[in-house]
């Protein structure tokens, strides 16, 4: 046994020697990777670092030669696209001079197959190493944004051409003034002997040079960003969700030295900077005094400076995840162009923020990192804003309208995958058009936006139907009723970690300022939230008294809601009016309120089956999945309008404001009289809405928006009667829904609908499955224990027949067709 045991341990130690000599040889040989690929990114940095000299020469090159004949040929430079451009900026009528990498990579293509003698000489490298230099400068670029910012700038400065007669001299007069007094300054400095410095360039010129990205640059997401990105040129699709106060930031720090009567400059880089102590002069330096520095506000040159909060969009965050967010730093001319709820694609320098030594201390190892905006492009442009292919859209517009019908063929545009509902996308449409506000004299106004309730059975595309309205709006914003609070939708008080201020920060409704507010899902809101939304729909407005902060914000918004009744469902036998169950305060704000119910309709229900199976039988998953033989106009049988037109055709349509003729007020004045008057005679429980004074001016608003639709500055009848029509049709779901009158005997509703289904079902020999009448039953409004009763009354008066399971029922003598 002893022998046993010592062959067991020798065998034991043998295999642990082996594991041992294993995991070193593991870890010998991840060493040897991670040594192996830092030598190859020390060897690319080392190699990128020698391009430098000779790409610094080409960017000079290109600012001052490259052409661009697509473009309109300019009186001075012609085809000098970037030539032209510096010359607006130096009659201050442009701020920054953007580097289209497509051009770029359009100029590299030329260079490589004619490199430039001049440069190779200048930079002592053969023309084989310019033409891998050339082959590698757009990728330099992108990878090293910050460095080539720099030498594109200065190529800029050396080749920044006159001023000539389309100088701006608006505001300009202290600023030459100044410059003249510096260059006096220098002058004399150069006269006496003593060593004179430049001036920095950010002092010398008022324009700022960003990069524009090229069109093949593919859009990460920012769960993407590595760090191989920071200091590269990104690019970002991300929603704004939270913008600051623009604030000016200094870039170039002057002092005056009391001592030597110097001018000091102090370029300042980052995001802070320590100001001077001592005077750098020459003149200080030889009398070996520290001078006295006093530092000049009014020379110094400043910026602006904003930061936004940009997050992911919604479809980019995983399952499970939270969306994450990033700080963006806006300077110059794009500053303030982005609004809270805009969703942009973003390019930018991924860079590190600098913090102060005894913050970066205490935050240890961790390090903050933002984005320097330096192009962005909204997804959405909105209806006061010019698109890149205005001109183009502009022209189809005028197309569509004078091929006539225009109206309808955009109506049926909005959720074309959404059979039938004629009427209520018309309606939408007239919410997306709007009328115009009109202000009186003594500063009353009186909005133009058309709020619209749409109320109904679960399953009528309610939902899908305000997302679509959202993917055509410019500005929306969509949200839930049970997910909304009263400060969620209005403006809550909210305290900056950063400065310690209390700040505003606006909710949903203010957000869609101008814009359209979709609320799902209305009725489950609750009632103190509800009551926010009172004022943002007649007034306009959020008045807040929080915090010690008083104040009234603006909240021109249409608001488009969508809710279902009372009882989860329609009850036919309830009045529209329990069955609504909303406060007539709020329901009279509407200008529209559509009861859309589930009927049963044997040629409606198959077209809407055909339809649905049509749509889902040509489209797969994904491109691979779509029939390569069927088109879209095939499936919608007209060919939609995509969301980039409609938002130009809306955009058209809002330049109208038309006016009512004297000879259609009588009609209006009768039609609103005739609606009080049948509401009166009606008795109570066969009222669908409330007309009061501000159904007047909702008819009002109807006609102007069709007036609108059809590019008219004037309200004729075919207009009045279009609001009329569409207030009636929204209430016709409820004459068709059956029964609609009290006193009608479920009995007798059960025996209809097994009649009809009898007739229907030939190849059964006339048994009908119970579960079928229950659904049918159910748009009734009658539960399974109605049908139930009614069977077992009907089976009583052997007139129905059940089988031994309880499960199918037919007529003991068939009925007549």
């Amino acid at each position: 046994w002893a022998l046993v045991g010592a062959c067991a341990l020798a065998h034991i130690s043998t295999r642990s020697v082996r594991r041992c000599q294993l995991s070193r040889a593991r870890a010998m040989a991840a060493n040897a990777m991670r040594e192996n690929a830092s030598k190859n990114n020390l060897v690319r940095a080392r190699e990128a670092v020698r391009r430098f000299p000779e790409l610094k020469a080409l960017c000079r090159k290109f600012v001052s030669r490259y052409e661009k004949r697509t473009e309109d040929e300019d009186p001075k430079f012609g085809f000098r696209k970037y030539k032209a451009l510096l010359q607006k900026a130096v009659n201050q009528r442009v701020e920054t001079i953007f580097i289209d990498l497509n051009d770029l990579e359009d100029f590299c293509k030329q260079e490589i197959m004619e490199p430039d003698d001049a440069i190779a000489l200048a930079t002592s490298i053969p023309k084989i190493q310019l033409q891998q230099s050339i082959e590698n400068w757009i990728k330099d670029i992108e990878k090293n944004a910050l460095r080539f910012t720099k030498y594109f700038y200065e190529a800029c400065d050396a080749e920044l051409p006159d001023r000539d007669g389309g100088f701006d001299a608006d505001g300009s007069l202290a600023k030459d003034v100044i410059m003249k007094w510096r260059q006096n300054m220098l002058q004399q400095q150069r006269a006496s002997g003593a060593e004179a410095g430049g001036l920095p360039l950010r002092l010398k010129n008022d324009f700022d040079v960003r990069f524009k990205p090229r069109d093949t640059c593919k859009s990460l997401k920012m769960r993407e960003l590595r760090a191989n990105c920071v200091g590269a040129l990104v690019q970002l699709d991300c929603m704004v969700v939270r913008t600051s106060q623009v604030k000016p930031r200094v870039e170039v720090v002057t002092y005056h030295c009391e001592v030597c009567q110097a001018e000091i400059f102090h370029t300042v880089e980052g995001e802070r900077f320590t100001p001077l102590k001592e005077c750098p002069g020459q003149k200080c330096k030889d009398n070996k005094q520290a001078g006295k520095l006093r530092q000049n506000t009014r020379t110094s040159k400043f910026g602006k400076y904003q930061e936004i909060r940009v997050t992911e969009m919604s479809e980019h965050v995983p399952v499970g995840g939270v969306p994450r967010s990033m700080k963006v730093v806006l300077s110059g001319d794009i500053a303030r162009s982005v609004l809270p709820g805009d969703a942009i694609t973003l390019t930018g320098i991924y860079r590190p923020a600098e913090l102060p030594w005894l913050q970066a201390r205490s935050r240890g190892t961790m390090q903050d990192m933002y984005i320097d905006a330096h192009s962005i492009r909204k997804h959405k442009s909105g209806y006061n804003e010019r698109a890149q292919d205005e001109e183009e859209i502009a022209r189809q517009v005028d197309e569509a309208f004078k091929a006539g019908n225009l109206y309808e063929h955009a109506a049926r545009s909005i959720a074309p995958e959404i059979f039938g509902h004629e009427d209520v996308k018309k309606a939408l449409l007239l919410v997306l058009i709007g009328s115009f506000t009109k202000t009186m004299k003594d500063g009353m106004k009186i909005r133009g936006d058309i709020h619209t309730l749409f109320m109904g059975d679960p399953g009528v595309a309610k939902s899908q139907l305000l997302k679509q309205v959202c993917n055509i709006a410019p500005r929306s914003v969509y949200t839930t009723g049970k997910g909304s609070s009263g400060v969620g939708l209005t403006a809550s008080v909210n305290r900056d970690n950063a400065t310690g201020e209390v700040t505003l920060e606006g909710g949903a409704l203010v957000l869609a300022d101008m814009g359209i507010c979709c609320i799902d899902e209305f009725d489950k809101m609750e009632e103190s939230d509800r009551t926010a939304i009172h004022e943002v729909m007649e007034q306009q407005s959020v008045s807040l008294a929080k915090a010690g902060i008083t104040t009234t914000l603006n909240c021109r918004t249409t608001v488009l809601a969508a809710a279902n009744p009372q009882f989860g469902r329609y009850n036919p036998y309830k009045s529209p009016v329990e069955n609504i169950d909303l406060p007539p305060a709020l329901l009279s704000r509407f200008d529209l309120l559509f009861l859309l119910l589930d009927t049963i309709d044997v040629e409606k229900d198959k077209n809407l089956a055909l339809h649905v199976c049509k749509v889902h039988s040509t489209f797969g998953g994904g491109e691979a999945g779509r029939k390569a033989d069927v088109s879209t106009d095939d499936i919608y049988e007209f060919k939609a309008y995509d969301a980039n037109f409609m938002r130009n055709y809306v955009r058209r349509a809002k330049t109208f404001e038309p006016l009512i003729d004297d000879e259609l007020q009588r009609d209006i004045v009768a039609e609103y009289v005739n609606l009080r008057d049948e509401e009166k005679s009606a008795d109570r429980d066969s009222r669908k809405s409330y007309t009061t004074p501000r159904t007047l001016l909702a008819i009002l608003r109807l006609s102007q928006a069709h007036a609108r639709a059809r590019f008219s500055d004037k309200v004729e009848r075919e207009d009045f009667n279009e609001a009329i029509r569409m207030m009636k049709a929204s209430k016709e779901s409820v004459a068709q829904s059956k029964p609609v009158q009290k006193g009608v005997n479920p009995l007798d509703v059960v025996y209809d609908i097994i009649a009809d289904l009898s007739r229907k079902e030939t190849d059964t020999d006339g048994w009908l499955d119970i579960s079928l009448v229950v659904s049918m039953a159910g748009h009734k409004a009658l539960s399974p224990e109605h049908v139930t009763e009614a069977i077992e009354n009907w089976e009583g008066l052997s007139v129905l027949l059940r089988n031994p399971e309880q499960t199918r029922v037919k007529f003991v003598v068939p009925v007549s067709g």
